[in-house]
């Protein structure tokens, strides 16, 4: 039969990079346990999903690994179980999903009130803020915006969503924040006859995601906000609000472009600070 090095080694080729050092140093790890706890060597051929299982227990009960690492460990041996004929089902441990981290009113009236200024991007910045967290569009559809797809009314507003995940259009409602914030933005907002963007970079560009990154770092640290702040944060925002104001999770799946509403249920759960009030209030 083949010994477990050469059975390795071949399975290894197959990757590069990260990947195969992450893979063999499992792979190393597991040979270690073997020996020492069956005092033989593996061998592909006769692994059993009993021993892969007792493998599983060891590195979660004795080793306290996190699920992503042991599931990694796991992958790992399925493969080159794989690679040598072999298919044993042993499935990986369920990963926790952490609660959705949400900014609650003040945290996004600060944010906003620092990124807020008397220059035309500082009125871009408030606009672009307002649109993620009061409407929930995700930042690839935010910085794709036509000047043409934002309708402003007195008493209502949308903006049109043409390209969506899974190429999917859609209407969202603006509230009557984010309209204001549009109509002081496109109130100043140079004319550049070259570009139909709505929002637009320092030399009339578009903007990148990286730069509303590095917009939101800055405006949290100003703001005096020790969360990490994402674009993903101010939709989870607006989600998270949407619901607690009422909202249905059906009508909420439509408004961020969800497929299905399965993706959307997520944000049912209470964000990381209601946990601890919840547990505080035992």
């Amino acid at each position: 039969m083949m010994n477990w090095q050469v059975a390795t080694t071949t399975f290894l080729i197959d990757h590069e990079g990260l990947t195969q050092r992450r893979y063999a140093d499992a792979l190393t790890q597991f040979h270690t346990w073997y020996t020492q706890t069956y005092h033989c060597e593996p061998e592909v051929a006769l692994l059993t999903v009993e021993e892969l299982r007792a493998y599983r227990h060891y590195l979660s009960g004795e080793r306290h690994y996190q699920a992503a690492t042991i599931n990694l460990h796991l992958a790992a041996l399925r493969g080159l179980l794989r690679c040598h004929g072999r298919n044993l089902r042993l499935k990986g441990v369920k990963l926790v999903t952490p609660a959705v981290e949400a900014l609650d009113a003040r945290a996004l009236g600060r944010l906003l009130a620092a990124v807020d200024g008397p220059d035309w991007q500082d009125k871009r910045n408030v606009a672009l803020l307002n649109v993620l967290a009061r409407a929930g569009l995700r930042i690839s559809e935010a910085l794709t915006l036509h000047i043409g797809d934002v309708q402003l009314g007195d008493r209502g507003g949308a903006v049109l969503i043409r390209q969506g995940k899974g190429g999917k259009e859609r209407a969202v409602a603006l509230p009557k924040e984010a309209r204001a914030a549009l109509r002081a933005y496109l109130a100043v907002r140079p004319q550049a006859p070259e570009s139909k963007l709505l929002f637009l970079s320092r030399s009339w560009q578009a903007l990148g995601a990286r730069d509303v990154q590095r917009l939101l770092a800055a405006a949290a640290q100003r703001a005096g906000l020790t969360q990490k702040i994402t674009p993903h944060t101010l939709r989870h925002t607006f989600a998270t609000r949407f619901l607690q104001a009422g909202g249905d999770i059906a009508t909420l799946a439509q408004l961020l472009g969800h497929s299905s509403v399965a993706t959307t249920t997520r944000y049912l759960h209470p964000d990381a600070g209601r946990v601890q009030e919840m547990v505080e209030e035992l």
